[in-house]
């Protein structure tokens, strides 16, 4: 079967949806704009490091995509498998779909270990990934804090190995150590073997991409946390047991890969220039400079600031094409002989180091602790698509002290049976 539409979407994470929401009216009418995603619902990933300790409830972060939709454009859930730029063409899933403007918002993928290593990680970058290493830090707590004689006790029973420096790897580190103490005053039992957070990056710098403000604070925290942070450390080598960190062997129950992003799909064979993960350069209109019909926007899209370099994948970057693409649509299907070029505004950001404490930088300020946790909570509470969405997250944030964390209720429901 195949289907027609003016402007064509794919993908309804930050950048596509913050379109869909500004679309020029032009492109609102019935069979002018069709969105399409493999999925049913939108996971808001930032948070995902917040479902894996339980202190976001999945159902929090996860939106339909189907009522974005409502009064604004069709949706097919499809996956692309692939392009015919000369032909104006998608190939589907459910079949091919013409376009006049296409717009590729299709967003990344975790960027796997190497082959040798790959079977013995576990990646982090979706809810599903969220959910799978929640299972496992319950299981690991579970065995170690089970009775003395009930099995063996391995090293690293307790020990997580967290490979990747970035933000998602700072935000995690910090939120396991929390848990981990959460755990620990909650249990019947004191754990047999000591709980370990250890953050392996291979340069020297943690977040290198951002001020080194954001490393020499995240060191500080993570120190007075417990994390064991371990820089210029490639990973090369693992076990179902364990990882070696440069010279050493770690003993490591749960390892997580967490370092940085790949595009995956048809972008990869777009025509341009494309750096190492995959993404591709566009022109100061987000448009490939041979086609000029074809918009990348979010994480694919490789932009080059004047004076400053290419703009790293971040959802600030995101929800800020999405709406400039809608109105350079909109100057389009108008005919309008004015489109100025994108221009990105530097709002600055915010790293979370655990529940009570992040490290921001806005406009020039930089803040620490639980103003700039503050800070990170509004921005997120912000990003999220829904008012249900933010609402729902805010309670988790509130009620977490008094319904305890999603995913660890029995830990919570032996510490009553000992108290009463």
């Amino acid at each position: 079967m195949r289907r027609e539409a003016r402007a064509v979407v794919v993908g309804a994470g930050l950048a596509g949806a913050s379109l869909i929401r500004n679309l020029p009216r032009a492109l609102r009418r019935p069979g002018e704009t069709l969105l399409i995603d493999r999925e049913e619902e939108y996971a808001f990933i930032p948070l995902i490091h917040e479902v894996a300790v339980g202190r976001v409830h999945p159902d929090s972060v996860r939106s339909p995509i189907p009522p974005l939709c409502e009064d604004r454009c069709e949706f097919l859930k499809a996956d692309v498998t692939g392009l015919d730029l000369a032909k104006r063409k998608l190939e589907t899933s459910s079949g091919e779909v013409g376009y006049e403007y296409l717009v590729l918002a299709s967003g990344s993928a975790a960027a796997r270990p190497p082959e040798s290593v790959a079977p013995y990680f576990q990646l982090f970058s979706t809810l599903e990934d969220a959910l799978r290493l929640r299972l496992s830090l319950r299981d690991a707590w579970q065995t170690g804090v089970g009775p003395r004689g009930s099995r063996e006790r391995r090293p690293g029973e307790l020990t997580v190995a967290i490979v990747g420096g970035g933000a998602t790897g700072v935000e995690l580190a910090a939120e396991v150590v929390a848990l981990f103490r959460y755990l620990r005053k909650r249990s019947i039992r004191s754990p047999a073997v000591e709980p370990r957070v250890v953050l392996l990056e291979a340069t020297d710098r943690l977040m290198g991409w951002l001020d080194a403000y954001f490393h020499e604070v995240a060191m500080e925290h993570l120190g007075r946390l417990g994390v064991e942070v371990r820089l210029n450390v490639p990973v090369e080598e693992a076990s179902e047991r364990g990882v070696r960190a440069g010279d050493e062997w770690l003993a490591a129950r749960t390892r997580v890969w967490a370092t940085g992003i790949e595009i995956p799909g048809p972008i990869r064979d777009l025509p341009g220039d494309h750096d190492p993960t995959g993404r591709v350069r566009v022109d100061d209109h987000l448009t490939l400079p041979e086609r000029p019909e074809v918009y990348v926007l979010g994480d694919p899209a490789l932009y080059k600031v004047p004076h400053r370099g290419s703009l790293y994948p971040t959802g600030s970057v995101a929800v800020q094409q999405g709406p400039w693409a809608a109105r350079d649509l909109g100057r389009r299907v108008r005919n309008s002989a004015s489109r100025p070029p994108f221009q990105f505004f530097d709002r600055g950001y915010a790293v979370s180091l655990g529940p009570e404490s992040a490290v921001a930088e806005v406009l020039g300020v930089r803040l620490k602790g639980r103003a700039a946790q503050a800070l990170y909570r509004s921005v997120l509470l912000y990003y999220l698509k829904s008012r249900r969405d933010r609402i729902l997250t805010g309670a988790d944030w509130a009620m977490e002290r008094t319904l305890g964390r999603v995913g660890f209720e029995g830990v919570r429901l032996e510490a009553s049976e000992k108290n009463s």
